[in-house]
């Protein structure tokens, strides 16, 4: 009697079951519908993205541009955006990554309006395609929520929303509307003023 019958005939039910053998090239459909892992889920916004920034209050819109590029070889992320409306420039920068040992997101948000550091805690749903981020940090006199939703392969919409009381009502501040524009380009260096 020969042993190894059954080791040829699971390594031939195998070869036979491949990608390669089946000729479609491809992994089974259970392997390719698998979420990014959760410090990949945001590679998607990598480029560079123009669109316009709607004002809450009154609907205005201004244009703007975001810049996102990879850092730390992918496990995160930095923004740069810059908002132009009839007063200036409005400028913001951010710094994003996955905290693996908590298993979240964290970011830390900064403008050329206030100049210092704002901390948002991120969480994921539909595997990056929506994340909802709320400000964390302890001094806060008002909440805060940016929800960002991807609405294509080459769209985006952010809402920035606060709440004066707890998060019992929100009150939507901006919408921004993005489309790829391709991919990271260096802004506009701010203006400086001229010595004389």
């Amino acid at each position: 009697m020969n042993r190894s019958r059954p080791a040829v005939v699971l390594v031939l039910a195998s070869v036979a079951l491949s990608p390669i053998a089946t000729g479609s090239g491809e992994p089974p459909a259970a392997e390719t519908a698998r979420e990014p892992a959760p410090e990949r889920a945001f590679d998607w916004t990598v480029g560079t993205w123009e669109g316009v920034r709607r004002d809450g209050a009154d609907g205005s819109e201004a244009p703007m541009t975001m810049r996102v590029a990879p850092i730390l070889g992918g496990a995160g992320q930095i923004r740069e955006l810059e908002v132009r409306h009839s007063g200036g420039v409005y400028r913001g920068f951010s710094v994003q990554v996955f905290e693996r040992e908590a298993g979240r997101w964290v970011e830390q948000y900064a403008n050329d309006v206030h100049g210092r550091f704002a901390r948002l805690e991120g969480e994921l749903e539909g595997g990056g395609a929506r994340s909802v981020w709320r400000s964390v940090a302890p001094e806060r006199r008002r909440e805060s929520r940016l929800v960002s939703e991807r609405l294509g392969p080459d769209r985006w919409r952010r809402t920035q929303s606060v709440s004066e009381d707890g998060g019992a009502t929100w009150r939507v501040l901006w919408i921004d509307e993005l489309e790829a524009a391709g991919a990271p380009q260096e802004m506009t260096p701010p203006a400086r003023d001229s010595e004389q």
